[in-house]
């Protein structure tokens, strides 16, 4: 059993895992958006190497979110999932060059207010 500052720590791992993902299946989509030539668009998805990576990544994440799942309660771990808005706001800014008005900052703002009075919690 992992100590509850371990648990933390391989919780943002997976959040980062996450929004690498996100960050992969975004770009692969859009790129499968032109023509996808043989064997339809599809065929194009399941073959472009950053949707399959994203994929996996995001298979990660849940792999080791039912780890931490064991050993936490649920009523803690699935809200303080809500950080992850933060980081795929910030890899949508850096990695994609998404432009993210003020007041959807002012929303990711309470959100991690709230992710950090759920993980206060349970210290």
């Amino acid at each position: 059993m992992f100590s509850y500052k371990a648990l933390l720590g391989l919780f943002v791992v997976a959040l980062l895992l996450e929004d690498a993902g996100f960050i992969l299946l975004s770009r692969g989509m859009k790129a499968t958006r032109v023509d996808p030539g043989e064997g339809g668009r599809i065929l194009a998805i399941l073959r472009h190497p950053e949707v399959l990576l994203g994929v996996f990544l995001q298979a990660l994440y849940y792999i080791l979110l039912l780890g931490i799942l064991r050993d936490l309660p649920v009523s803690q771990v699935v809200p303080m999932t809500g950080l992850g808005y933060v980081l795929t706001a910030l890899f949508a800014r850096l990695f994609l060059r998404e432009r993210i008005p003020l007041l959807r900052w002012g929303g990711i703002t309470l959100i991690t207010a709230g992710v950090v009075l759920i993980a206060r919690s349970g210290a």
